[in-house]
């Protein structure tokens, strides 16, 4: 067997082979550069406004969305044809393939691409940008899981790692939108060329213009005075050291999608699914203008496999040996590629590992590498409230919100931790309830209505600090199951994660460091701080305290911002080069 792939003929297929439809063009006839057939009514081709007959009673939301934005039916027929000037198929529709697809157009328009969701079209916007009832679609169904727990991650600490959002836009409908940018102190064992690539003025630039990242002092109403006043009161107490380990602390870095000058919505969170259909009306006008070529988007289209036709014999295994992707196993059939055709692997950190794990087993540098280190956040959540009186000129009879980020490290582990702090002072939490679910920075990391009752005489201070899981523990791993490959194969790893004693190390520091920065915000009157004390179960009331609550009450379980599982590098301990493309595999592209 080659060092690439499993045959096509070895794949379980569970789609029959492409379709091919009548009336349409023959593998002869058709057009070497297609533009793409949106949804039809073929059931009534002539029906205008109920002539001749009534028309569509019963529409879904997928089908409204798709006759302006998604590939039909028909055109994806046409694609298992064969597309040969396809140039990317991005998998995913997250942050990362909007960083692709957007910088790829930007310099060439004439690029052709197509974008591929496993998940239907869902949210048009970030959750928090909507009415505040989809509050309630945070987590619940809208996370999946796309890898089996292992019993000891579950029975642990932690207890779970979060999932994905199998959706278009992914979790960038559900993220915090907190944009840091870290300095190289902080990129540990990265490689050398990519640290010197992040040190470039432009690199970082780039990447906050294209979030639109915005600092919280920049952003206007209702951040003001209180935002002002606690980054007053934190920048000193970093630099004198009265908060444990911590090294920096700025305003806020928040991504969204605008800044409108009303006196309504100032700012709204930002998500990918409106700029990536916005390039997709640019590259529309392109086409109209001969300057282009379509930008293409199909969703509820699950890719299963990386083939690769190795023929018979398979050429024996060698260093120049690298193959290449001839065609996508998809939940719609096969996708054949041409030669030219690049794919991008923007779906994940576990859902592109679980995709070259299965795709490529006898890779040596997948087989080596690929899951053996698995990182992520640790979470502790501190929730506090002092009087009012503690702050000046807070504006009275209205919200006001303040967001602050404070990193520290670990002085012998060097591991990281940082604090997201949002304060809020709301007179009246009935009447703020909708601002403060809209412009918190975190909806999961902000005070709640049952913390905001009673506190309209106070600042109430949620403190949401992550810690980073030591990367060096052989405990923790993700990789393929045993079981045999008869269920869905886009989920078929194990993923585990433990803690060791670096981690635990750190968990009793960055506890310790939010509150002082509690404690740093609260100024003249730190001793006067009440501390929020919730019992489990979490469906017990909570109740303020002047004692500081244990670490079993402000440990949340979970695992968040799972890092790529894929070691970048240029030894055989890495199964991806500097520039991102997997060894061994001519045209496959791993962004994460």
């Amino acid at each position: 067997m080659s060092s690439t792939t499993i045959p096509i003929h070895s794949l379980p297929r569970n789609n029959p082979a492409p379709p091919t439809r009548e009336n349409q063009y023959s593998q002869r006839e058709r057009p070497l550069s297609f533009q793409p057939r949106f949804e039809e009514d073929t059931t009534h081709p002539f029906n205008n406004y109920g002539f001749p007959e009534p028309g569509i009673q019963s529409p879904s939301a997928r089908q409204v969305v798709a006759k302006d934005f998604l590939i039909s039916d028909a055109t994806w027929e046409d694609l298992q044809m064969g597309v040969p000037d396809l140039d990317f198929v991005v998998i995913g529709s997250g942050l990362t393939a909007l960083a692709f697809i957007e910088n790829t157009l930007k310099r060439d328009p004439r690029k052709k691409i197509l974008c591929l969701e496993r998940g239907d079209f869902w949210l048009p916007d970030h959750f928090q940008n909507l009415p505040l009832p989809f509050k309630y679609t945070l987590g619940g169904p809208s996370e999946t899981f796309p890898f089996t727990l292992s019993r000891q991650t579950y029975k642990s600490d932690i207890r779970f790692v979060h999932g994905s959002c199998p959706f278009f836009g992914g979790r960038s409908t559900f993220w915090s939108a907190w944009s840091p940018s870290p300095t190289a102190a902080l990129m540990r064992n990265w490689p050398s060329s990519l640290i010197a690539t992040a040190q470039k003025p432009e690199f970082f630039k780039r990447a906050t213009k294209l979030l639109r990242v915005t600092k919280a002092t920049d952003i206007g109403p209702p951040y003001g005075n209180l935002q002002r006043e606690i980054d007053q009161r934190l920048q000193p107490a970093v630099a004198g050291g009265e908060i444990l380990s911590a090294q920096e602390v700025y305003p806020a870095p928040m991504a969204v999608a605008s800044i409108a000058k009303t006196t309504t919505i100032h700012f709204t969170k930002f998500s990918t699914p409106g700029p990536l259909l916005s390039l997709y009306k640019e590259q529309q006008r392109h086409v109209q203008a001969g300057t282009g070529a379509p930008l293409l988007f199909a969703t509820e289209t699950a890719v299963q496999y990386l083939g690769v036709d190795v023929g018979f014999p398979p050429p024996p295994p060698s260093v120049g040996n690298e193959q290449s992707v001839k065609f996508l196993r998809t939940s719609r059939g096969d996708l054949p590629l041409a030669n030219k055709t690049k794919v991008i692997l923007c779906a994940g950190a576990f859902p592109n590992a679980t995709l070259l794990l299965n795709s490529f087993r006898d890779n040596k540098y997948i087989a080596r590498s690929a899951g053996k280190t698995v990182t992520g956040h640790f979470l502790t959540h501190v929730v506090a409230r002092v009087k009012r009186s503690a702050f000046h000129d807070l504006t009275k009879g209205s919200i006001e919100i303040g967001a602050e980020y404070l990193a520290g490290q670990h002085p012998t582990s060097h591991l990281q931790y940082h604090v997201q702090i949002t304060a809020v002072a709301s007179p009246d939490p009935k009447q703020d309830a909708e601002d403060a679910a809209r412009f918190c920075p975190d909806f999961a990391g902000t005070a709640s209505e049952e913390q905001l009752r009673g506190s309209e005489d106070y600042v109430v201070f949620v403190c949401a600090t992550l810690g980073e899981l030591s990367e060096n523990n052989s405990n923790s791993f993700f990789r393929l199951s045993n079981q045999p490959l008869n269920g869905d194969p886009t989920s078929n790893c194990i993923l585990q994660v433990m803690l060791d004693e670096k981690d635990y190390e750190l968990w009793d520091q960055m506890d310790e460091a939010t509150i002082d920065a509690i404690r740093a915000m609260a100024g003249n009157k730190k001793h006067e701080v009440e501390w929020w004390h919730q019992p489990k179960p979490w469906d017990k009331p909570g109740v303020w305290k002047r004692e500081t609550p244990g670490k079993e009450t402000v440990r949340m379980e979970g695992i968040v911002h799972e890092a790529s599982v894929l070691p970048l590098g240029d030894g055989d301990e890495c199964c991806v080069n500097r520039d991102y493309r997997v060894k061994g595999v001519s045209n496959v592209v791993s962004i994460l």
